[in-house]
């Protein structure tokens, strides 16, 4: 399959120089013009982050549209900042900002939430993202404070912070995410959005299955934590999101020697016993939030769907067995038995691809859903739209890579895609 090559100049509606420094440095393919949203920000108000900086970088986009003149993608972002359960935007005074910077004296983490919306003039489709990060800092002297506060940064910035700042910098503690999600450009998010917002409307849809359409990845850990009691082993989510995605013996032989136990137990045996627990747990695998309304609008629209799952087939009849239904509905499925490599190869992704009655020209006409970091490497290497729906336990580290990334199917907005509305 080919790939578009699309590239439209860029307007970036922000009025932060330090956003517009990065930008010009960051996207020099990009004929970069910037523009100033006028907009009363504090009139947006939602409960929760996330939705308030996306609505405030929509309410940008919507206030520049009308000034734009030509063919381009216009960029607008918001930033900000929670911490100890409550909503930080820029300090309004110095009380304020005191406030703030004394509870991460405290070791208190600040979570930074950046909304962003790219919408292309040319054809109209808007996309959207969220990428958050979060830093923690150690006990630091109250004299950084007051340096902090006397250089004024800190009122320009959500939050309150100035992480790259020397005075504090030497205080952090640790970093989950990127540095520069925190500053408020997160620069790889928004290559895929620009990426996205060019990309051709979806045509066709692959979903991944464990962890994504069913509630059967918590199955996986409890079956093979029982197995490693045998030795006081632990199986950790680190150790999980290792094994996500690949072929049942390769997974198991992956967690053996991770954990130090190939003198203990070989890979078959430990797959054995795995089968055994899991042959009880798989037959009460229930969907996932918004997996039904989703898949059941698709095809009621006529969209093509597939299922591209690692696991084998006798295990993907005991775990749809509650839903054959709404499985009927696939075009095709896909398992790992059919074919001789694990994702990250994206193997399983273009020979679900070639099964549809019609394929699509471009391979990035096709939306694949997955849930495991090595999944959506798969995906993207099949030069394919991921979007990425993450396990809540799963490392900020190991996300953002994907053109989206959702809390659950619950959030998906189709026509983001060029797929009809709900």
């Amino acid at each position: 399959m080919k790939r578009s090559t699309k590239s439209l100049p860029v307007v970036l509606g922000s009025s932060s120089k330090w956003r517009r420094s990065v930008f010009k440095q960051e996207f020099p393919e990009f004929e970069g013009d910037f523009m100033s949203p006028d907009i009363d920000e504090k009139a947006i108000r939602a409960e929760r982050p996330e939705d308030m900086c996306l609505a405030i970088a929509r309410a940008k986009a919507d206030a520049l549209l009308p000034k734009v003149e030509k063919q381009v993608l216009l960029v607008c972002m918001d930033q900000v900042t929670s911490c100890d359960g409550s909503i930080r935007e820029k300090p309004e005074s110095e009380k304020e900002a005191r406030v703030f910077l004394e509870s991460y004296r405290q070791g208190k983490p600040a979570t930074f939430i950046n909304g962003m919306v790219v919408h292309n003039t040319a054809t109209g489709r808007r996309v959207s993202s969220l990428n958050l990060s979060k830093v923690q800092w150690k006990e630091f002297p109250n004299e950084v404070i007051d340096a902090l506060v006397e250089k004024g940064e800190i009122f320009t910035c959500s939050g309150g912070v100035v992480v790259e700042d020397e005075n504090l910098q030497k205080y952090q503690d640790s970093v989950e995410g990127t540095l520069d999600s925190v500053q408020g450009l997160p620069v790889k998010p928004l290559s895929m959005l620009l990426s996205r917002a060019q990309a051709p409307a979806v045509t066709h849809v692959i979903f991944d299955m464990d962890g994504l359409l069913l509630d059967t990845e918590s199955s996986y850990s409890v079956a093979q934590q029982a197995i490693l009691d045998k030795w006081n082993r632990k199986f950790t989510w680190d150790l999980k999101a290792k094994m996500m995605g690949k072929k049942a013996l390769e997974a198991c032989q992956l967690c053996i020697d991770e954990l130090g136990l190939s003198s203990e137990i070989s890979a078959e045996a430990f797959l054995e016993e795995r089968e055994q627990r899991l042959d009880v747990l798989f037959a009460k695998a229930a969907l996932l939030p918004g997996v039904e309304r989703l898949v059941r609008h698709l095809h009621r629209h006529g969209i093509p769907m597939a299922v591209a799952t690692s696991s084998h087939r006798r295990h993907f009849e005991l775990k749809t067995s509650l839903h054959k239904d709404l499985f009927a509905l696939m075009h095709h499925i896909v398992t790992g038995d059919q074919v001789t490599k694990s994702k990250p190869d994206p193997e399983i992704f273009t020979e679900a691809a070639g099964q549809f009655a019609k394929n699509p020209p471009l391979a990035e006409q096709i939306l694949v859903f997955e849930d495991a970091p090595s999944g959506v490497e798969a995906g993207l290497a099949a030069g394919m739209q991921v979007c990425h729906v993450p396990d809540t336990n799963l490392s900020r580290s190991s996300c953002g890579f994907a053109h989206c990334e959702l809390r659950s199917l619950e959030d998906f907005l189709p026509e983001e895609w060029g797929l009809p509305s709900f």
